[in-house]
């Protein structure tokens, strides 16, 4: 039985590494469910954010009505999403991991994190 579960553990992590070699697994409009930070969770309604292939992306906060615009990079070993915002205090950087249909936004400045699904 623990050869069993071991052996699923392994597939499932050799097929979230398949899935993150390239910028496509992120790539759409992502609707933003949850912000969880120290163990609390927050949903969230309105909130998405659209990352485009040509390195750009739109977002809105609904709790703010605030819509923001700017470029995105990527470090593809380190897995880690730059977001270039307009504004001062606009610009992010996040760990992206990916579970199922559902992507995690892991913030580097704090211990929190987004919780997002693709919109169709």
């Amino acid at each position: 039985m623990k050869l069993k579960i071991h052996k699923i553990v392994l597939l499932v992590f050799v097929g979230l590494y398949a899935c993150n070699k390239s910028t496509e697994y992120f790539i759409g409009k992502w609707q933003i469910l949850s912000d969880v930070a120290n163990n609390e969770s927050i949903d969230l309604t309105e909130n998405w954010i659209y990352l485009k292939n040509n390195g750009t992306f739109e977002s809105y906060d609904g709790n703010l009505k605030k819509n923001e615009i700017g470029k995105w990079t990527y470090q593809l070993k380190e897995k880690r999403l730059f977001l270039d915002g307009e504004g001062e205090n606009a610009d992010s950087e996040w760990i992206l991991s990916m579970q199922n249909d559902t992507l995690f936004f892991h913030s580097t400045s704090d211990n929190s994190y987004l919780i997002a699904q693709k919109i169709k």
